[in-house]
């Protein structure tokens, strides 16, 4: 049998719609210290 690859163990880079911080994490990392949201920033805008 062959290993499964967890996925969703990968870290994302997420950017601060607001102030443009940019962080990697796992999972979502909620709202930025400046009060914006996050985006995932392989996700498009459009």
């Amino acid at each position: 049998m062959h290993d499964v690859v967890e996925e969703s163990a990968r870290e994302s880079t997420y950017e601060c719609l607001q102030c443009g911080k940019i962080v990697e994490r796992t999972t979502h990392p909620g709202s930025c210290s400046c009060g914006g949201s996050f985006q995932n920033r392989a996700m498009s805008l459009e």
